[in-house]
């Protein structure tokens, strides 16, 4: 069993994850995770959750 906690959100606009963005990517489930500061980021709406 997998349970995501939604920590905090940080705003697209404040930094945009993907391929190029040097983070590293992890898969999560149907999408993708970006470890950022110790923590991973999933994009969800116009924002990213903290996981």
């Amino acid at each position: 069993m997998t349970t995501d906690t939604h920590v905090a959100h940080h705003a697209v606009s404040d930094h945009e994850h993907g391929e190029a963005c040097g983070h590293e990517a992890v898969a999560h489930d149907d999408h993708v995770d970006y470890v950022h500061d110790g923590h991973r980021h999933a994009a969800h709406d116009d924002h990213y959750d903290e996981h």
